[in-house]
């Protein structure tokens, strides 16, 4: 029999034996619920499995954010069933390193999300046991933007360094000890060298002794202070020994302690360039020398011209004095047919005397000053106007001049201008039952442009380039007197004036010139 005492000794004994046992049991769940929230909190993906068939046991809230699928979407399958390995064979790795005793830690795999995409995970693994079931507790950290970041840069890398290599411009980059690491081909194309005989040599090597010198002594130091230079002028030796003449820029990668760590540099050939600058330069010393000697020329011939026409002058006032005499003695005795010739040669040195004078007056157009100002060519061409209409009263000659056309210019040079278009067109609508002489200005490619037009005789286009040579006559002019210098006058005044003369005609249609002044 059990004594009181007995009884209660075991009921106090069960007593701490259920409270043992409940402590132990919330001491469980606690330790459950931590390892719940932490298992849940994990930024990275975590499952268990069963390692026997693959089942989902568990899967943390990163999963379903990663992965795409809900925990209740996958509890009780496999991710063989869910092919969420990009590569099912992957898997069966695995499990043979962890039979094999190996660890497995921070494999680059791919998984599959329920949309479809692709996911580029470190994966990590480790066997456990829960209760007595063998389980497989899988971590997964989502690299894929990292991925996709670095193969960005990759892309990008290479095509820089094939911007690099192929651009059609000589590159080089230099460390901070001044030797080559890297050239573009068009470098070594021009150069004629291979990489393997450039790279890790000191720049300079490759440069004239004076470049050199000048390189060491002041490019290079100011370089590496400031990380900067431009078009610097040097001489590089190619491979079979030509000498190129290249502008250097360049520009540097520094440190945080703001040191040189290479640089980039740009070489430009410019021995070309060079070449026609120091032929342009000859040849302006040649027309220089030219210039002089033509300006020496032009005072000679001017200085002639005043020469023969005193010379020649005098004579024909004696000719011209022994006409008049003759006449004037031994006109009653003489035959009417030789006092034709008498007047002929009379007239032929009058003639003559004008000829003279129209060439010293032409001869001094190259070197009359100008006296600019504002010019009324409205009211000028008006004056000239009346004047040969004071000289022929009896044509019919309609004048259109416009007004208000104003030019900056010599007025005297400019009123011969005048003259003798203006007397150019009254002399070729001379057969004109009724003459029309316009006089007005127009705008061509942005410039003021004056015209005298005509409904005379007019020219053909393909004899226009005699029209402003000296003592050139068109075809049909013969019957129009002058000396053929009226329109060489005309153009070499404007072109005094920094403009210029030309024509426009049809045969029997009249003609325009127009002619510009700056």
């Amino acid at each position: 029999m059990f004594t009181p005492e007995l009884d209660q000794e075991q009921v106090r004994c069960e007593d701490e034996l259920r409270t043992e046992r409940k402590r132990t049991e919330e001491a469980l769940r606690e330790s459950e619920n931590k390892f719940s929230k932490a298992f849940q909190a994990t930024p990275s993906v975590l499952v268990i499995a069963s390692l026997a068939d693959g089942r989902y046991l568990e899967v943390n809230e990163a999963f379903e954010r990663v992965i795409g699928y809900r925990r209740d979407e996958v509890i009780g399958r496999s991710s063989v069933e869910l092919s969420i390995w990009q590569n099912p064979e992957e898997r069966t790795v695995v499990l043979r390193m962890l039979a094999e005793g190996r660890k497995v830690r921070d494999l680059e795999i791919g998984f599959k999300s329920k949309s479809g995409t692709i996911l580029v995970g470190l994966y990590s693994a480790e066997i456990i046991e829960i209760g007595t079931e063998q389980c497989l507790l899988s971590l997964v950290n989502d690299i894929t933007d990292r991925k996709r970041t670095e193969e960005e840069l990759r892309h990008s890398e290479e095509r820089y360094r094939s911007l690099y290599n192929e651009t059609p411009v000589m590159l080089h980059s230099i460390d901070h000890d001044g030797r080559l690491v890297s050239v573009s081909n068009y470098w070594l194309d021009t150069l004629g060298y291979e990489r393997s005989e450039v790279l890790g040599r000191i720049s300079t090597e490759f440069l004239t002794a004076a470049s050199r010198t000048y390189a060491t002594e002041v490019v290079l130091p100011e370089f590496f202070r400031t990380g900067f230079c431009k078009e610097v002028p040097y001489q590089i030796v190619k491979k079979n020994g030509e000498i190129l003449d290249i502008l250097l820029s360049a520009t540097a990668e520094l440190d945080s302690d703001g040191k040189v760590i290479r640089s980039l540099a740009v070489m430009v050939d410019v021995t070309e360039r060079k070449r026609m600058e120091q032929e342009i330069k000859r040849l302006n010393i040649d027309l220089a020398a030219r210039a002089c000697d033509l300006e020496e020329a032009n005072r000679e011939l001017e200085a002639f011209n005043y020469t023969v026409a005193h010379d020649l002058r005098q004579p024909l006032n004696v000719i011209s004095s022994y006409c008049q005499a003759i006449d004037i003695l031994c006109g009653d005795q003489l035959q009417e047919e030789c006092k034709g010739y008498i007047r002929g040669c009379f007239e032929g040195t009058l003639r003559m005397n004008s000829l003279i004078e129209a060439l010293l007056q032409f001869s001094r157009l190259s070197h009359a000053e100008l006296n600019r100002a504002t010019v009324d060519l409205s009211s000028m061409a008006k004056q000239v106007a009346k004047e040969l209409e004071g000289i022929e009263a009896g044509r019919r000659v309609e004048m259109r001049i416009a007004d208000g056309i104003v030019a900056n210019g010599d007025v005297n040079l400019l009123r011969v201008v005048l003259t003798n278009l203006i007397g150019n067109a009254w002399k070729f609508t001379a057969r004109q039952e009724k003459g029309i002489i316009e006089f007005n200005v127009m705008e061509i490619d942005g410039k003021q442009t004056c015209f005298v037009r005509d409904n005379g005789a007019g020219f053909n286009m393909t004899d226009a380039v005699k029209l402003f040579a000296p003592f050139q006559r068109l075809p049909g002019s013969e019957a129009c007197k002058g000396f053929g210098i009226g329109l060489a006058t005309v153009e070499r005044i404007v072109r005094r004036h920094g403009g210029r003369v030309w024509a426009e005609s049809e045969p029997g249609k009249g003609a325009t010139f127009y002619f510009t002044l700056t």
